[in-house]
């Protein structure tokens, strides 16, 4: 048996978990989540309060117990969030996922958290946008020009036929940089907004992936038949569509539990008497099943709603480990972890 974890690296992660890769397990965790095959319960957030003006930022604990090809696997993603942490040159997400051998228990795999939470969230979206929006060729807007806003370009591309890019950013600095990537790394028309409406109103598939605390896209800036996949209000308090933009569109979710508690983009129109509490259709593992229904016309607006699940760092884990595991020379068919 191994004496201890092996550590994959982000460029490890990349090389084994290409975006065909990463939504065909994604698509596969999310139907057994809303199946009832996951055990996991909402997060947990520590947040310490302020002292001698040192702001110490949160500690999110993400533990579940996920199924992968005939066993079932502990796992936890654990996260402090830096909002300062840019100004250091680095992600304001920083932590590790663990994952532990199905037999024995033992710590099997660590992986760095960020590059995990990166790849798997664009993952789901290119699944939900599968899932839910029109096909054929689209423009694909994108606000944020982050890693997630990179991430969510190369995932789009993987499941639907993009034929102009639109990016918006508070920063426009880093708008075009995102640009002159998209134009290098996939060859993609691509322009640069001055506003997000700009950027949105003619686009099938918009991804909004800011670190935006108020909401910055509105209802009359999404057209019919488009597809939102919001990811950047993953915490409580935050919001990236207005309260007009979810009461008239049908909202999808990746977890109904997880929204009931965290989910502003839903709780604020709610109390703001705009949506009942049952608004959201489903969720996006049972429409994947056939469970609920997904898109009913050409004209209707859907809405993604991505908080985050530790089911999804958890396969994604169990994957990239078991690929790793594969490269160098295990025996895919076997029990691979055991030395």
């Amino acid at each position: 048996m191994s004496l201890g974890p092996v550590f994959v690296d982000s460029t490890e992660i990349r090389e084994l978990f290409p975006p065909a890769t990463a939504v065909a397990a994604m698509r596969e965790v999310m139907r057994a989540f809303s199946a009832g095959e996951v055990t996991q319960p909402v997060r947990t957030v520590l947040r310490p309060p302020v002292r001698d003006g040192v702001e110490p930022g949160l500690f999110g604990s993400m533990p579940a117990h996920v199924p992968f090809e005939g066993q079932r696997w502990f796992g936890i993603k654990s996260v402090v969030v830096r909002e300062d942490n840019p100004l250091r040159g680095l992600p304001t997400h920083v932590g590790t996922v663990t994952v532990f051998a199905p037999d024995t228990g033992m710590p099997l795999a660590v992986l760095p958290a960020d590059t995990v939470t990166e790849l798997r969230t664009a993952a789901v979206s290119a699944v939900a946008a599968d899932a839910l929006a029109l096909p054929g060729p689209t423009t694909l807007a994108i606000a944020g020009a982050g890693a997630q806003a990179r991430a969510h370009v190369t995932a789009m591309a993987a499941v639907r036929p993009i034929r102009r890019v639109h990016i918006w950013s508070r920063r426009p600095d880093s708008a075009g940089k995102l640009a002159a990537w998209v134009r290098a790394e996939h060859g993609l028309d691509v322009e640069v907004c001055g506003t997000l409406a700009e950027a949105t109103r003619e686009a099938g598939l918009i991804c909004t992936t800011t670190a935006a605390k108020d909401p910055v896209l509105n209802d009359e800036d999404v057209a019919p038949g488009a597809v939102v996949c919001a990811v950047g209000a993953c915490q409580p308090g935050a919001r990236e569509l207005s309260s007009h933009l979810v009461a008239r569109s049908t909202v999808v979710l990746d977890s109904a539990e997880a929204a009931a508690q965290e989910a502003s983009e839903l709780l604020v129109p709610l109390r703001e008497g705009l949506i009942g509490p049952d608004h959201a259709r489903g969720e996006l593992g049972a429409v994947l099943d056939g469970r609920v229904p997904g898109r009913q016309d050409e004209r209707e607006r859907m809405v993604y709603l991505s908080l985050g699940l530790a089911a999804q760092d958890v396969a994604a884990a169990v994957l990239i480990a078991k690929l790793r595991a594969v490269r160098a020379g295990a025996d895919p068919g076997a029990e691979w972890w055991v030395a």
